[in-house]
Order: C-alpha cells, then sequence, then structure tokens
C-alpha cells in the first residue's frame, strides 16, 4: 500500500524520514518487541521541492493493505491518534491517489530492512571514496625488466587526479585539457590489477604508485559537457537524457599509440606531495587493495624504441611467415621486448637454415609456452617487491638463455601437424588473432575440424586467419551504458574488416564466416597466395575468388532477393565454412529433388530443413567416417541421421528404406543457393547415439512456472549431488561420473578407469594426480550445479528431430527408439513424454505429447526404427518442433523424457510469431556490407541480455512469473534476436524491458562475487532454492612452485640426448621400472598375458620418447593458451578432465574456452593413439607392446609436465589392444 506523506521539514534527508518512520513501524502497535519475524521493509521515495513550497512531500509504500490501513487508522487524517513531527512541523500522512508500483513493492517483499543509519553512513563512505583526489605530476607506461628495474618507455609531464569510481571498482587517471578540450582518462579495473605499490623513489625523493597489470587499462576521453550536465542534474534534481558518453581509444594518446600495444600493463604515477601517497593509501584500505611500500628503481632504456621497431619489421618481412608469426606472438603476449627479440634473431635464422621453417615455428610455440610459465605465469617470483628465485633451481633469467635450452631440449616428432599436409582430410591448423581494443593477440597453430574452404586449399592452411574480436580481459565486448561503444566498434572493428589488418609485414583481408563463429565475434581473414588447380593451372586466390567460386547467389528462383539482405547473403556464404567432416562423393544422377510437405495453408513447412539417404549410402558414409578413426571404433551401428551441407543445401538427412542405392532426397526447404560442382557430402555430425539430457535455470523457471513443483528437481540434484560424492569411493563410480557429466573424454578416462577397476584395483587415493583430477572434476560438476543448475536427468535424452516422411502419426504423436552405448537392447518412449528445445523462454515452449512405444505391426517404424532420432508427425495444424521455441529439423535437437515427476500440470499454446523483417540495401551485397553487418551485430548482439532479462524479470514477479506481461515481450524480442543473425534486423537495446526493480536474485551473482551490499535477494524461486542448497567444497590447493622445480630441474636441465639415454638407461635396468607400484604391476600382470613385458628394442623406445616429448610440447601450449587470465597457467590435471577452474564473470567465455580446450587436447590424443596403434597391418600385438613402452616411459617421468596424462593415454591404448586382441582370438576359435 501507497501513503502520500506532506508538510516535510526541507533539509530532511530521505535517510532521516527512514529511520523516524522505523521506529514508528517497528514498534508497536504495529510490530512486538518479543517477535522472532524480521522487521517488515518498507519504500520511502523523497519527491523533488516544488518551486513555490516551502515543504515536501514523499510517498511510503509498505508491504501490505492490512498494515498500511493499520498506520493510516493510527497516524493518517487531519486528526490522528499519533503524530510524527521534524523540527516544528507535523507531518501529514494521507492514502496516496496513485497505485502503489509493483516493481517497488517486490523489492520490499524480497529485501531484508536496512537500517537507513548505516545506509546512510555506507553514502557517506562512497561519497568520501569519489572525492578523494590524488595529484598526479606525471603519467609513464613501460616495461618491468628481469632484472627489476623500470623501463620509461613513454611519459607525460600533465595536471592529473587519479581518483576512484566506486560503482565500477575502478582507478581512473584524469587529465583535463584546456577549455573544452576532452578529458583523457586511463581506467584501471580492481580485477585487472597484478600488483600495486606506493613509495617514494630513491635518491630522487619522488613519491610514487605503481600499477602492475595483467591486461592493459581502458583508453577512454569524456567530454567536459559531462561533468557540466552532472552538476547540473544534481543542483536541481532533474534527469537529462542522452548525455554525451565516454569514448574509447586504442592508447592514451596519439605519441603513446606506436607503443601502446606493448607497454601498457605497467604503468607508474608519480605524485605531487608525500601527501598524496597517503590519500592513495587510504582509498587502497577501504576498497580492499592492499599497494606495497616499494618504488622501483628507474631508468629510460629505449626497449621499444622507434629504430628497433623498424628494425625488427624489415627482419620479419624477409622471414617465413609462421615463423614471424610465432616471433610476433611473443612481443604482443607481452613476452620478450624488442631489444630480447632482436637478440634471438640470429639464433632463429640459424635454426632455420638448420632445421626448416616447421621446425623452427613448432620450437618457438614450445618457447612460448615456456617462457609464460617462467617469465609470464610466475611472475609472482620474478616481478615486483616479491621477486626472488631462489626457490626455482637453474632458472633461465634471460630469454636468450632459456632459448638455448630449449634448443637443446625440443624433439618434434611431426603428428598429423605439417602445414603442407597431403591429406586434405585431416584437421585444418588454424592460426588464431585476437583483436582487442590496444592490442592483437597471435596464438596456433590449433588443430581443428576443417571445412570445404580450408580442405579446397589445404596446402595453403597458413594463409588463412580466424580473427575474434573482445575486450581487453578476453571476454567479449559488453555494452556498457557510459561508454559509447558503436563508436569504438566503428573505429576498431570495422576498420579491421574494411581495411584488413596487417601481422609481420603480411596483409590479411576479411574473407567471411561461421554461424557459429559469429556468435564468438570471430570471423575468417585470407591473404592472397598462389594456388594450383585440379588440372594443373596456377593462379592467385584472395578473399574475392574464394567467395565467387562457392557458387551462385543472384537471381535464384527461390530467394530472388537474397543478395539484397547483407546478413542472409553472408549466412549463405557461412555454410561453406562450418566445421564439417568430408565423406563421400554423389553423383548427379544419384540426387532427388522432392518436395516439402506443408499444411493445408501452404504457409507452415513440416520437413522443413529435411531430407532423407537410402541405408547403402547411410552405411557408406559412416564407412568413409570411420576408415578416419583407430580401428576398434568401427562396429557401431550406423547413425539413422545425419547433419549435412551438401552443394549449396544444408539441414539433416534422415534414412528412408524405401530409397535404393546411393541415393538422396533433397527438399526446397533445404537448398539456399546453387553449387552443382561441389559433390561431395560434408558432415557436420553424425547422430549416433543419444545426448544426455540436462535441466537448466531457464527450463527450470518454465516447468515450475506451469505446475512442477520445486522438489522435484530438488531430488533429481541432490541424486546428482550424491553422485559426485560417492564419486571417490570405487574407479567405476568415478569413471561413471566422467562419463555423465562428458568430462575426461577427450583423454578417454571412464574406458581407462573402468579397465583398472575390472583389474581389481581400488580408487588411487595415494595418487595425487588421479586425487587432483578427481577434485577438479567434482568441482566443476557441483560448480555447474549451482551456478547453471545443470541437472542430469534419468531416462531423459537429447535426440535430432525428423520427419515421418511415411504419415504414420497422427497429431501430437511421436516415436523416438534409443540405442544408448551403456545400455543393452533399444529403449522406445512410450506415453505422456515431455518434449522441449533449449533455449526455453515462452510458457508455450514446453509441450506434452504421446509417444507411440514400440514400432506397430506393419508400421514403416518396424521397417526401420531411425534409432536416436525423435520423429515429428506430418499432420496437424502446425508442425510440432515449431511449437518449441520456433524449431525446425535442420539439425535441432530435442528433449525428451517420460519421467512422471516433470511432466507440467498445464501447458500454453506456443507461441507464434511472424518472421522477423529483413534489412535490405538497394544494391546487391558485397563483403564490404558484409563487414558493415558484422561491426553491427558486434554492437547489437542482445540475445544474452534478452535472455537473462527474462530469467530475472519471472522471478522477480512473485504474482505473474513467466506470464509477466514483459516476461512474454522478451519471448518475442528474444525470437527477433534468434533471428537478427539471418535477418540484420537488431533488436534495439532499449526496447528491452527493465528489470521489474534493481535488485538481482541471488542466483545471478557472479560466481567472482564475494558477498556483501544489497544488489542481490534472496530468490523464493526452484532455482534459488537449488543455488543455496549446493556449498562449493573448497579446492585441494596446487603446489605450482614445487612443480615449476620438478619441471626446471630436467626439462631444461638435460639436452635431447642425455635425456633419451637416462629412458633406454632405464628399460636395459634389470628391474623393471615402478616396481611397487600397484596400478603399474597390475597393468603388467595384464600386459603378460599376451606379450613379454620386458621387450623392447632401441629405434621403438626412441620413437615413442619422441612421441612423449612432442604430446608434452603440445600440452603445454594448449594449457599456456587456454586460461582465463594470467594468474596461472593450467595444470595438466584441468586439461585431462577438461574443466578450468578459475572463477569468471562472464561463465560463458569459459565454456567456449573449456570446449576449445577439450577440442585441442582430443586431436592431441587421437594423433598419439594413431601413432601407437600404427598401420592397420601392424598385427595387434606390437600396437601393444608400443602402448606398453608409452606407459613404461610415462610412468619413468612422471615427476615431469605432459608425463602423467601421457601414461593415462598409453594406458587407455594398452586396454583397447587387449580387448581388440580377445576379440581376434575369439573369432578365430569359432
Amino acid at each position: 500500500m501507497e501513503v502520500f506523506i506532506s508538510q516535510i521539514t526541507p533539509g530532511t534527508s530521505v535517510h532521516k524520514l527512514k529511520y523516524e518512520l522505523a521506529n514508528i513501524i517497528h514498534s508497536p502497535p504495529f510490530r512486538e518487541p518479543s517477535s522472532s519475524t524480521p522487521p517488515p521493509n518498507f519504500e520511502v521515495f523523497l519527491f523533488p521541492r516544488k518551486r513555490r513550497s516551502p515543504w515536501r512531500d514523499a510517498a511510503l509504500t509498505l508491504p501490505s493493505l492490512e498494515l498500511g490501513t493499520k498506520f493510516l487508522q493510527w497516524y493518517g487524517g487531519p486528526s490522528p491518534r499519533c503524530t510524527l513531527s521534524l523540527g516544528a512541523t507535523r507531518v501529514q500522512f494521507q492514502p496516496s491517489r496513485h497505485n502503489v508500483r509493483r516493481e517497488v513493492l517486490e523489492r520490499i517483499w524480497r529485501q531484508p530492512f536496512q537500517d537507513p543509519r548505516i545506509a546512510e553512513a555506507e553514502e557517506l563512505d562512497v561519497q568520501r571514496l569519489e572525492a578523494a583526489c590524488v595529484r598526479i605530476s606525471t603519467i609513464q607506461f613501460g616495461w618491468e625488466c628481469r632484472d627489476h628495474v623500470y623501463s620509461i618507455e613513454w611519459e607525460k609531464s600533465c595536471s592529473a587526479s587519479l581518483v576512484y569510481v566506486p560503482h565500477r571498482r575502478e582507478f581512473r587517471v584524469e587529465t583535463k585539457g584546456p577549455g573544452m578540450e576532452d578529458c583523457r582518462i586511463i581506467a584501471i579495473r580492481a580485477s585487472q590489477m597484478a600488483w600495486v605499490s606506493a613509495g617514494v623513489h630513491q635518491p630522487s625523493g619522488v613519491p610514487t604508485i605503481f600499477f602492475s597489470l595483467s591486461n592493459p587499462p581502458s583508453f577512454e576521453t569524456a567530454s567536459p559537457l559531462t561533468d557540466m550536465i552532472g552538476t547540473f542534474q544534481e543542483i536541481f534534481e532533474v534527469s537529462i537524457p542522452n548525455k554525451p558518453r565516454r569514448r574509447k581509444w586504442t592508447a592514451f594518446d596519439e605519441s603513446h599509440e606506436p607503443i601502446a600495444a606493448y607497454t601498457s600493463l605497467a604503468i607508474r604515477l608519480e605524485c605531487s606531495s608525500i601527501r598524496d601517497l597517503d590519500i592513495f593509501r587510504d582509498i587502497s584500505r577501504k576498497v580492499h587493495i592492499h599497494p606495497e611500500d616499494f618504488a622501483y628503481h628507474v631508468e629510460r632504456r629505449g626497449l621499444f624504441a622507434e629504430n628497433l621497431r623498424d628494425e625488427y619489421s624489415m627482419w620479419a618481412r624477409r622471414q617465413p611467415w609462421i615463423v614471424a608469426f610465432q616471433v610476433e606472438a611473443l612481443l604482443r603476449a607481452w613476452l620478450l621486448d624488442f631489444m630480447e627479440v632482436l637478440r634471438l634473431l640470429r639464433p632463429i635464422e640459424q635454426l632455420i637454415r638448420a632445421r626448416g621453417w616447421e621446425y623452427t615455428a613448432a620450437l618457438l610455440r614450445d618457447f612460448m609456452a615456456r617462457a609464460k610459465e617462467l617469465f609470464w605465469y610466475g611472475e609472482d617470483n620474478l616481478r615486483g617487491p616479491a621477486a626472488t628465485t631462489n626457490d626455482l633451481p637453474a632458472t633461465p633469467k634471460d630469454p636468450v638463455e632459456l632459448f638455448t635450452l630449449v634448443c637443446a631440449r625440443f624433439v618434434h616428432k611431426p603428428m598429423n601437424t605439417a602445414f603442407n599436409t597431403s591429406d586434405a582430410a585431416a584437421p585444418f591448423h588454424c592460426l588464431r588473432v585476437t583483436v582487442t581494443p590496444t592490442t592483437m593477440l597471435l596464438e596456433g597453430p590449433f588443430p581443428e575440424r576443417s571445412n570445404r574452404v580450408m580442405r579446397r586449399y589445404y596446402r595453403t592452411q597458413d594463409c588463412f586467419l580466424r580473427v575474434s574480436f573482445q575486450d581487453e580481459d578476453r571476454l567479449q565486448l559488453r555494452f556498457d551504458r557510459e561508454v559509447d561503444g558503436r563508436d569504438f566498434v566503428s573505429r576498431r572493428v570495422k576498420s579491421c574488416l574494411l581495411d584488413g589488418i596487417t601481422i609481420a609485414g603480411v596483409h590479411f583481408d576479411f574473407l567471411a564466416y561461421s554461424q557459429s563463429a559469429l556468435k564468438e565475434h570471430a570471423v575468417w581473414f585470407v591473404k592472397p597466395f598462389k594456388h594450383v588447380d585440379d588440372i594443373g593451372y596456377m593462379h592467385i586466390v584472395d578473399a574475392a575468388s574464394i567467395i565467387a567460386s562457392l557458387g551462385t547467389f543472384k537471381n535464384l528462383p527461390f530467394d530472388p532477393h537474397l543478395t539484397k539482405c547483407p546478413a542472409r547473403y553472408a549466412a549463405r556464404i557461412s555454410q561453406a565454412f562450418t566445421a564439417t567432416d568430408a565423406s563421400i562423393t554423389v553423383d548427379v544422377g544419384h540426387v532427388i529433388y522432392g518436395n516439402d510437405i506443408k499444411d493445408s495453408t501452404g504457409k507452415r513447412v513440416f520437413t522443413d530443413g529435411v531430407g532423407t539417404i537410402s541405408p547403402q549410402l547411410a552405411k557408406e558414409i559412416w564407412r568413409a567416417l570411420q576408415e578416419r578413426k583407430r580401428r576398434g571404433r568401427r562396429d557401431r551401428p550406423y547413425p539413422r541421421a545425419y547433419q549435412i551441407r551438401f552443394q549449396g543445401s544444408k539441414g539433416v538427412l534422415s534414412v528412408d528404406y524405401m530409397l535404393a542405392g546411393r541415393s538422396i532426397l533433397l527438399r526446397p526447404s533445404m537448398i539456399k543457393f546453387e553449387s552443382p560442382d561441389s559433390l561431395t557430402i560434408e558432415v557436420a555430425k553424425a547422430f549416433h547415439k543419444p545426448g544426455a539430457y540436462y535441466l537448466n535455470r531457464p527450463l527450470i523457471m518454465l516447468l515450475e512456472g506451469l505446475g512442477v513443483p520445486h522438489q522435484v528437481f530438488q531430488d533429481l540434484q541432490d541424486d546428482a549431488v550424491r553422485s559426485v560424492q560417492g564419486s571417490v569411493e570405487s574407479l567405476e563410480r568415478s569413471a561413471r561420473l566422467l562419463e555423465v557429466h562428458g568430462l575426461g573424454a577427450s583423454f578417454r578416462l571412464t574406458s581407462a578407469m573402468l579397465g583398472l577397476h575390472k583389474l581389481g584395483l581400488d580408487p588411487l587415493h595415494d595418487d595425487y594426480f588421479w586425487q587432483q583430477m578427481m577434485d577438479f572434476a567434482t568441482n566443476h560438476v557441483l560448480r555447474e550445479l549451482k551456478h547453471r543448475a545443470r541437472i542430469p536427468v534419468p531416462n531423459g535424452w537429447t535426440l535430432v528431430g525428423v520427419a515421418d516422411v511415411h504419415g504414420y502419426l497422427e497429431e501430437g504423436e511421436i516415436f523416438a527408439c534409443i540405442d544408448a552405448p551403456d545400455r543393452t537392447g533399444l529403449i522406445f518412449l512410450e506415453g505422456r513424454t515431455l518434449v522441449s528445445r533449449s533455449p526455453t523462454i515462452h510458457p508455450g515452449d514446453a509441450q506434452v505429447v504421446h509417444a507411440i512405444g514400440r514400432p506397430p505391426a506393419g508400421s514403416p517404424f518396424e521397417r526401420e526404427s531411425l534409432r536416436n532420432t525423435v520423429v515429428f508427425p506430418i499432420k496437424g495444424k502446425r508442425p510440432l518442433p515449431s511449437y518449441l521455441g520456433g524449431g525446425d529439423l535442420d539439425g535441432d535437437e530435442y528433449n525428451v523424457t517420460t519421467m512422471p515427476e516433470l511432466l507440467p500440470r498445464k501447458t500454453y499454446h506456443p507461441a507464434d510469431y511472424d518472421p522477423a523483417k529483413r534489412k535490405y540495401v538497394d544494391h546487391d551485397s558485397t563483403m564490404a556490407d558484409v563487414a558493415e553487418f558484422v561491426a553491427e551485430y558486434i554492437n547489437s548482439d542482445t540475445l544474452g541480455i534478452i535472455a537473462t532479462t527474462w530469467l530475472i524479470r519471472a522471478d522477480q514477479n512473485r504474482e505473474l512469473g513467466i506470464l509477466d506481461p514483459e516476461c512474454l515481450k522478451l519471448a518475442a524480442l528474444h525470437s527477433d534476436a534468434v533471428d537478427y543473425p539471418k535477418s540484420g534486423q537488431p533488436v534495439p537495446i532499449n526496447e528491452i524491458p527493465r528489470y521489474l526493480f534493481k535488485e538481482k536474485p541471488d542466483w545471478s551473482a557472479p560466481e567472482t562475487f564475494v558477498g556483501g551490499g544489497g544488489d542481490f535477494y534472496e530468490s523464493d524461486r526452484a532455482i534459488g532454492k537449488l543455488y543455496r542448497s549446493i556449498d562449493l567444497p573448497a579446492l585441494r590447493s596446487v603446489d605450482r612452485v614445487a612443480r615449476r622445480k620438478e619441471y626446471m630441474q630436467m626439462r631444461l636441465g638435460d639436452d635431447r640426448e642425455g635425456a633419451l639415454a637416462y629412458i633406454k638407461g632405464q628399460f636395459r635396468a634389470s628391474q623393471p621400472s615402478r616396481r611397487g607400484n600397484a596400478v603399474f604391476e597390475a597393468v603388467r600382470g595384464r600386459v603378460a598375458g599376451f606379450i613379454r613385458p620386458n621387450d623392447f628394442d632401441d629405434a621403438t623406445v626412441t620413437s615413442i620418447w619422441e612421441l612423449y616429448c612432442t604430446y608434452a610440447s603440445r600440452l603445454r601450449a594448449i594449457c599456456a593458451d587456454h586460461t582465463l587470465s594470467r594468474s596461472a597457467i593450467l595444470t595438466e590435471e584441468e586439461a585431462v578432465v577438461g574443466t578450468i577452474v578459475a572463477k569468471c564473470s562472464q561463465p560463458r567465455k569459459r565454456r567456449d574456452l573449456m570446449g576449445q580446450l577439450r577440442e585441442q587436447t582430443a586431436l592431441l590424443v587421437g594423433d598419439v593413439r594413431t601413432e601407437l596403434d600404427g598401420e592397420d597391418e601392424l598385427p595387434l600385438e606390437e600396437s601393444l607392446r608400443r602402448a606398453w613402452i608409452a606407459f613404461r616411459i610415462a610412468a619413468i617421468e612422471k615427476q615431469y609436465f605432459g608425463a602423467r596424462s601421457f601414461g593415462w593415454t598409453a594406458l587407455g591404448a594398452v586396454f583397447d589392444a587387449i580387448k581388440e586382441i580377445e576379440e581376434e582370438r575369439t573369432v578365430s576359435r569359432r
């Protein structure tokens, strides 16, 4: 209820008024002193003073009508029973003429009452922080040298101030120009600070503040009008829209720009007086930052001087491109200065002459990973006030010394890694560039799944770059209401797309993107190169010729205006850049063009995106794909559905038993452009097994809104937690935990652990590596449960959708046959079934349908069960997939379960949105138009904002929840945002509804949030209760210094020959290696049943030791390149499990990074397994012998980086080889 308050004495603060009201409302007769319930919360809003009135007015919002009525009975009206006086004036209370504001009511219901005296004190603290100012006389950017000297590389004498901005948790160095000139700003977030110092430099006596950062600060300018408008607003208590926002830049000013990319991590500020140091220390103490009492010795060494940069640039242009790329990467990663790089040039040239450019590039990649470990991630031991190297034996302190040691130790055994590969089907080795506001970061090459374009030009892979646009902290560029992001993206991102980028003297132009990459703000660039075509002609290939070769996009009868819509045109081009596996070539005569099956109106398509394929061709494709796998993996049943790209078509092909020979049937809904010369079926995904079903927060919010009780979700989560807690009780349970949650899959840990379990081994509690892996695995699962509500659903599945082309199913029916690898026999869903598709955001996005169960006699499903798909009917008013978040059948996957407890008590009609309007241009689109669209997309990508707002808004509205009208509007906007990459029509951010009130539910707090403050309330929704029911246990600490000691002692201390001689000596020793180790002895005993365990030869030992060294080098690079920050390199255990333990304010970034980590390690392990298995004609016993030798080498090297995971990889190869030998012997006895 709202109460109007009048005749408030001028000068009364809202805190004073609230305090006086609290004394009334929290006392009898409104609340008894003995009451155990919390005091009721209420809200007071003080209206601006009217010009001619001597008084002020306010609105009091109380949490209930009952309390408001009672309050007015005592204090309301002209003659109240009780009065409240402020000074000499009696305050008047009367019922408000306005309805209570819903958002205010929701807020006071959810937030506990805060003593206004505490709120006032906190407000005053913030005001004092904002008013505190440190006077700065000189700003310096430079380099922290390895001899503990700070080299000043750029400086500016000025009258500046250092202030702290509490609501952004950032320090700002501000320099105001004369008159109306913009103010220049260096913004430093607290999260960026590696360490900070405040001390007096000796012998000069200059007080200095030093910031050592993990990533560059934000360089900004602000118009002086901004401050003037802010002052005007404060004085006159008015709100002015469209205030000028700050602008973002790549450097402090033009003179700083040439070296900003290299010197922005070390900022030294000279203060005007000692008093300024005291002010800075006081600010730091209040915001929990602890500066060291330390001041660097300073020199002006000119490490980034123009003449050095020019000398390096001239050298780089003369080198093989991939070598220059790796050297440039060292500079861009802040590992070396230009003077250090120039000292390395001659050794690098000598290496190129002696070993070739490919070997040199691989060595430089290993050098970079080791340099990060030593100079970057370990800088707590090498830089700043705590610098010491006494605990690291024989630590190289100089890059040239480290390079010499790496050269002596480096072993390179090519494992499917050659750029000039002769296999077009091999993984594509991708060079990556990340463009940030101040610099470009270079990484790779990383092996990735190839695509149509890369397969065509597989001999020139190094001519392509994958370029992503990110913020300095490697997170996505985020919308910031205070900064003009559109202006910055136009200047930084669009200029790269339109003008290209130059790296080490080589120019690259924008080429295209894939749809999945666009979501990550990543695109392809290419440099011109020579290419010899299939008939022997050589010609120059560039971005324009590649696009022209893809097919015909103009004047298509089925899409005549395609080229007038840049986003749609780019989406069609992107089909050629989708990651796929080439399978087999199909003759044109075997391609059938059929019709789509539509509803009675002809508008809705039941077969949208799905065609069919003959059983024979489906088997041939599977056989072609399996030929690239290791031989033991070829006995799985062939998939009944493939997601494909073929010519200019895309979508799914499902098996139709009525198609004969090698045939496929394409429908109009699949054909996007014309490319008749491309006859290879490219497989984006083969659906050979069902996916697991996991709940998530949006689905839980939706199902709860449809009547599913909270306890259903709680029981499922409790089961998952119990599974985690019991996972270390046996190796079998450990293996199942990893399998259920998709962990350790790259290293095939589940299979290896089950193999050990079958040998009778107990959990490996004495093995710190196993313990750490399981700690990381359990932490990962619990973190996913707590922060995402990712709860596994037993007997739930995720299946690709296909159409019932034979018309057997009726409206509202589905057919689903599951062939799960861990289950015996086929599973047929029967009865009432919940079906949904992620993301769920509209009340109608989850439906209950009828699954028909086992194939009825005489039905088409008796002939072909279409296992691991969900079959939708082609009858009814509209296609069932379209009910589910606007789904179709071009590869969308659907969640299905018959679990009775999850079936909602009610369902809603599905959403029915008109297609998003397309954004057209008045000419045929060019790649410049596409570049404009990409820049606009990065500015206007609001999909995540809409989804998050929907979830929070549904939580905030206790009464309506998911039926809140604004939630329904958000669902419609979400549909438009999903279509944006193809329509080109963005969802304006000002159309997105705001939160009901500013406080957010506790479950939405980022995992980096440490508590405190009133920004979050305790959610009473199911996802809030699930969130609070899980406490993440503290992780066992990793002794990184001890590991680095071990890593240094041998890995850099021995040369190749000495290390190999040691390994051979261990093999020749009379006693087998690692006796007394239970795992080693058990595996040795198992191996002894098939080969002689002590049998070896020097050549095989040498070959596999080289394989191990190459593996360790590549794994080290993967761990160094997939970190969230510079705080620590990924541990080997994280890489094996496939998780990243570090917290992140953008969980999606960590998920993307974990996906890349798993992809990279899977390809690496696959390469190792291929080498260990040998050629197909190699006897299985020889494969076993090679795997056993690899396991022995890992046991010998076990204390060094890479050996433990190599051992688990070898162990899996041992068990697989034994299984194959046993199967072969069984077959031979028959």
